[in-house]
């Protein structure tokens, strides 16, 4: 059996992971659980995670098991919901510990009993005091890892040329065409520029690239999406059914993402359904060009990286004219009106939250417009959160 967990590092990806298991965020043009799949399309993938997840994750990934572990001692390979892994590690085998160029652990290989708990912990891993071997593989830790990685990921994500769509005879492309993927009933009217000569592109089903828009390699627009006079700069991944003007540099969108106004948003990770108001621009760099520091939790990270955005939570909303702060943290169903590192889940305005049940009220709204609805998994998981901020 194969079993994709994760482990108490969840936290460092919040607010992204409130609403879904850390293998449903994207590095490249694929979620972690895809990367994995690709690996394994004929096996079963069962899943360990948070217990307030196991409906939702059950309602999206019926062909697997969740936080069910055969109490016996068959063997059984755990991968981490953090990794990326770059070739296949044999289902079957001893007991032991896997681990990359890093020593970072990404998996292993034991007898179901020996899981007592989930999320599983590291040092548990460690006191099993089993070999190690190294594979490759790349361990994400932090959010802003997934930034880093996501030009490499694009690149390494790339599989063939097609073109199944329509290019105006008026566009421009530059670089190498076999560089580009345009997919069924997706469109790049006149005046569009696309760049491959950084890398390559992927242009997913009926998406529509709407005249004076600049999409640079590598990068990938997601099916149903629309880019309106936006300027996209390369290491950049807009999932589907997303809205996207203005200038948007080495960012990853979730998807079902309304920016569909002028304004900046770089080296960001952005939740699903969150919508963006008019103006709404983020700082990804510090005047001094010190690295930046992110507040997760209680602490404030040093990241070591000097460009470094904002990560939103699904269902936020921003006013027209907000300017982020570098490294700023925004949760899940935050009303944001003005500047602030730092903005809690369920934020209304000082003082004040968002009542649930206008928040839910709003969320099922905004989903319709996409012709999406509110699951009953999804409603359940939100009303538990609220409860316990």
């Amino acid at each position: 059996m194969i079993f994709l967990y994760e482990d108490e590092l969840y936290k460092n990806f919040l607010p992204l992971v409130y609403l879904r298991p850390i293998f449903n965020l994207y590095c490249g043009r694929l979620s972690l659980y895809q990367k994995i799949r690709k690996l394994y399309h004929n096996e079963q993938l069962n899943f360990l995670v948070r217990p307030l997840l196991e409906n939702y994750v059950q309602e999206n990934y019926s062909n697997g098991t969740v936080n069910d572990i055969p109490k016996n001692d068959s063997i059984s390979l755990f991968i981490s919901a953090r990794t990326i892994l770059k070739q296949n590690i044999d289902v079957a085998g001893k007991e032991e510990i896997f681990i990359n160029r890093e020593n970072e652990i990404i998996g292993f290989r034991v007898k179901n009993s020996r899981i007592k708990q989930i999320p599983i912990n590291i040092r548990t891993i460690l006191n099993w005091k089993l070999p190690k071997r190294q594979v490759n593989a790349i361990s994400a830790k932090y959010l802003w890892n997934l930034i880093e990685l996501n030009s490499q990921e694009l690149i390494s994500d790339f599989s063939s040329f097609k073109n199944l769509g329509k290019i105006s005879k008026h566009a421009f492309i530059w670089g190498d065409i076999e560089k580009l993927y345009l997919g069924r009933d997706a469109e790049i009217e006149a005046g569009s520029v696309i760049d491959l000569r950084q890398g390559p592109i992927y242009i997913d089903d009926n998406v529509k690239v709407l005249a004076l828009s600049k999409i640079v390699g590598p990068s990938y627009i997601g099916n149903n999406s629309i880019i309106d006079q936006v300027k996209i700069t390369g290491g950049t991944t807009i999932g589907a059914n997303c809205r996207v003007s203005g200038e948007v540099e080495s960012s990853i969108f979730q998807g079902c993402i309304n920016k569909h106004h002028y304004g900046f948003i770089g080296h960001s990770y952005i939740g699903e359904w969150v919508n963006l108001g008019a103006g709404t621009t983020n700082s990804d760099l510090k005047n001094n060009y010190s690295s930046v520091k992110v507040h997760l939790g209680k602490k404030e990270i040093d990241s070591g990286q000097t460009k470094v955005g904002c990560y939103i939570g699904d269902h936020s909303k921003t006013a027209i004219g907000t300017m982020i702060p570098t490294g700023a943290v925004i949760g899940i169903f935050a009303n944001v009106l003005e500047s602030s590192k730092l903005i809690r889940d369920f934020y209304w305005s000082k003082g004040k939250r968002w009542q649930i049940e206008q928040a839910l009220n709003t969320a099922k709204s905004v989903m319709l417009r996409r012709d999406k609805i509110l699951t009953r998994a999804e409603e359940s998981l939100i009303r538990k959160l609220y409860k316990i901020k």
